[in-house]
């Protein structure tokens, strides 16, 4: 794996732990990062992935916003 697949492993790494209570913000807020990722690739998908991520980013409360 590279730098960038760890990294947003990291954001998802504790919500699959039974342990702690499950964060679903941070799944999203991976996803999101994945989307801007592929937009700004260029390639095949990069419109939609845009404007999913524009959609998501507006709905997603701002970080240190409580959730």
């Amino acid at each position: 794996m590279n730098e960038t697949d760890h990294r947003l492993l990291a954001l998802v790494d504790g919500v699959v732990d039974m342990d702690e209570e499950r964060l679903p913000l941070r799944e999203a807020q991976a996803a999101l990062v994945l989307l801007r990722m592929m937009a700004e690739n260029g390639g095949d998908g990069s419109y939609a992935a845009r404007h999913l991520s524009g959609n998501l980013e507006r709905r997603l409360p701002s970080e240190g916003a409580p959730t």
